[in-house]
């Protein structure tokens, strides 16, 4: 049995793309400044001081008596993409309550790719650039996308690791029972 080139070529196409899409959608699981041996428990929102991308200090007290929907996420990062439109909805949604997202990019390098990245994708939160020193004070990222809920009181209430279709609406849920 003979195979053609095109239907060669077609195949060769699929071994090398499968493994690359996995190995980037992977990417966003893999550790991220600490192992997962490092976890820690935070019960607290941890002391930060990050730049906006207006180039402005944001510090966790200018946040102080605020609901906050803290995001750790990445440009390169899929999973991320896919929560975007949630936490724009969640953060339309409750603002007036007093409840902030705050989206903490972990992007290495020029602070532009992530404004383009955020001008792109329409996100209406604000957003700041992260290191890996803040993603510790949080108890370690152990993957992207992670996000944390802080009452009005500092207290960190949950912690979502990576991306489920079940998370958006566990969020608002536990939103809604801060506001009482």
């Amino acid at each position: 049995m003979k195979i053609s080139f095109k239907a060669q070529s077609k195949h060769f196409h699929l071994y090398i793309s499968f493994p690359l899409l996995f190995l980037v959608f992977f990417a966003c699981y893999m550790p991220q400044n600490t192992g997962p041996n490092n976890l820690k428990n935070v019960s607290q929102l941890p002391d930060f001081s990050l730049r906006n991308m207006e180039g402005k200090i944001v510090q966790s007290e200018d946040f102080s008596q605020k609901i906050l929907v803290i995001n750790f996420w990445a440009t390169w990062c899929p999973p991320c993409l896919k929560e975007i439109p949630h936490l724009n909805e969640l953060y339309l949604d409750f603002r007036s309550r007093g409840v902030i997202v705050l989206g903490i990019s972990m992007d290495q390098g020029d602070p532009d790719i992530v404004q383009q990245f955020v001008q792109r994708h329409d996100i209406k939160y604000p957003v700041v650039m992260g290191n890996s020193s803040v993603g510790d004070n949080f108890g370690g990222i152990r993957g992207l996308p992670t996000t944390f809920i802080v009452n009005q009181n500092g207290e960190i209430i949950k912690r979502f690791d990576g991306y489920r279709p079940s998370y958006p609406k566990a969020m608002k849920r536990t939103v809604d029972q801060i506001l009482g």
